[in-house]
């Protein structure tokens, strides 16, 4: 798995979409999903046109998967969408999981400590 410096940069406001998937799995198969997440991101969507970046989570207890991505707009997310080879990897990553929620949203308020 990669572990590059982190270069999210969250905007409120802006055509920026964040897609949260929350995945539900099996403890022991946690981390094949974590890796074919892992894998397909690297491969498929770092080259795919208003792709910002993808944080992987997973839950303490083992039963959940949460890919955290951001997005330049909900069009450039639809538009991947379209395309045979995200669509595949959606397909495989769905098939390891119980279930998923991909949830798209928009950044409204950011907070930091010490920042008013």
């Amino acid at each position: 798995m990669t572990t590059p410096v982190t270069t999210i940069t969250v905007t409120a406001n802006t055509d920026q979409v964040t897609l949260v998937n929350v995945f539900t799995v099996a403890p022991e198969r946690q981390m094949a999903l974590v890796e074919a997440l892992d894998e397909a991101t690297r491969q498929i969507f770092t080259t795919v046109p208003g792709f910002i970046s993808a944080n992987l989570h997973t839950s303490l207890d083992g039963t959940r998967v949460i890919n955290y991505a951001q997005w330049a707009s909900e069009k450039h997310y639809k538009d991947a969408l379209q395309r045979a080879d995200v669509r595949e990897h959606i397909t495989k990553a769905a098939a390891g999981a119980d279930k998923w929620d991909p949830t798209l949203a928009q950044v409204q308020s950011i907070h930091h400590p010490g920042r008013a």
